[in-house]
């Protein structure tokens, strides 16, 4: 099984992501980004967005099952997929070899979004990249009707039991 954070930038995924895999029995966590960070030496994306890459997307998959697979246990990914064509196209390929995936996106308000945004002092250089993507993620998570969204202003560790309390549901 894969539980799938999804959210905008700021919404608290990463964290949520960390409490909920402490807290589901034998979970791991994996990120995304790191099959990102692992082409960006060897493939430039035209738009600086490694997402836009078709390879990325295709090794999330093939990462993502292959883990599902060979060790199975629960895997949390936190992951923003604001395109959502590319977010079709990953959880359908998750799905289509056999692996249960629940996506659970993250909800705040976009004056509270922008204001986390500005807030986070850990990654600073990626501040302006996020804003400019605030209102794609709004507008692709308006329109979904195959999500289960959860609120992500409450404290992370009552967002990270919401999350588990839908997946016992």
């Amino acid at each position: 099984m894969i539980v799938w954070i999804n959210g905008a930038f700021g919404s608290g995924k990463t964290t949520t992501a960390s409490l909920l895999a402490e807290r589901l029995d034998g979970a791991k966590l994996f990120d995304p980004e790191y099959v990102g960070y692992m082409l960006m030496p060897f493939v430039e994306s035209p738009t600086g967005d490694f997402q836009d890459l078709s390879l990325w997307r295709h090794l999330v998959i093939e990462t993502m099952t292959g883990l599902a697979r060979q060790y199975p246990h629960p895997w949390v990914a936190p992951m923003s997929l604001i395109n959502a064509t590319y977010r079709t196209e990953i959880l359908d390929g998750i799905h289509q070899s056999g692996i249960r995936v629940h996506e659970f996106i993250l909800t705040v308000p976009e004056d509270r979004l922008r204001a986390r945004i500005d807030a986070d002092e850990v990654d600073v250089k990626a501040r302006q990249w996020r804003q400019d993507h605030v209102d794609q993620a709004l507008a692709t998570f308006a329109t979904l009707t195959d999500a289960t969204f959860i609120d992500g202003t409450p404290p992370a560790e009552q967002v990270a039991g919401a999350v588990l309390h839908r997946l016992a549901a």
